[in-house]
């Protein structure tokens, strides 16, 4: 009865030990098969032209052509879209001017996406041969031999980086209501910006700082006609 206690208990044991060798060999197998999908995910993903560029889409370029968009993009046909620097794309194509921001983004399989959000104009500064188009931040992104309609005319002397970017600022703080009455912006220098409005009347700014008090004082002072307002100093505000 000894011996056969002993060898039941030996057969367990090698069973066991049977047991343990091949869940080892299942977990190796299993450990194996993961790391070679990985690996073929990674080639898929960055050595294969599986997932690579096919197509490069823009979208929101109305003043910037498609094309150039897609010349400065400069996204490699082919190349897998994993590996595409799309940091380094938004920083180029953001260097157009009329581009005021970009987004850009992988679409599976085959696309890059250029989502582009190009500059408002807000006011036409005259030069010698037409007009530089400026927006609300004082960026001269464009040029036109006329004002584009809608668009607020300026006269200034022209190579003024300062006053250009005053003058945004003035027509930055202007609600609808009163931009829209705008006629002409005049400036010789930054302490010297006048608005003159339809009907002939001539608001007197003054340079470009405290511009959204200025132009609560100036509400206030228009519910009465004049043909001058001076808000160069909007707690003495002076009409005539």
């Amino acid at each position: 009865m000894t011996m056969t206690g002993i060898g039941d208990a030996t057969g367990r044991i090698t069973l066991r030990r049977r047991r343990g060798r091949r869940r080892r060999l299942v977990v190796v197998v299993m450990a194996a098969a993961v790391l070679l999908a990985a690996a073929g995910l990674a080639w898929l993903l960055l050595g294969s032209g599986v997932l690579g560029v096919r197509a490069v889409e823009v979208r929101g370029a109305k003043l910037v052509s498609t094309a150039e968009v897609l010349r400065i993009a400069d996204v490699p046909a082919g190349m897998p879209l994993a590996r595409v620097d799309l940091d380094a794309v938004a920083t180029r194509v953001s260097g157009l001017p009329a581009v005021g921001k970009v987004a850009v983004a992988r679409q599976w399989p085959n696309t890059i996406g250029i989502q582009i959000t190009e500059r408002v104009p807000a006011f036409a500064a005259e030069t010698p041969g037409g007009y530089w188009i400026v927006d609300d931040n004082g960026v001269i992104f464009d040029s036109a031999a006329e004002v584009p309609r809608g668009v607020l005319p300026a006269r200034v002397p022209t190579g003024d980086p300062r006053l250009i970017r005053d003058l945004a600022t003035v027509v930055q703080a202007l609600p609808a209501e009163l931009r829209g009455k705008v006629r002409l912006l005049t400036a010789q220098t930054p302490d010297s910006i006048t608005l003159e409005l339809t009907g002939g009347t001539t608001v007197i700014w003054g340079g470009a700082e405290q511009s959204p008090l200025k132009v609560q004082v100036l509400l206030r002072l228009m519910t009465a006609q004049h043909r001058v307002y001076d808000v160069s100093a909007p707690s003495n505000p002076v009409t005539r």
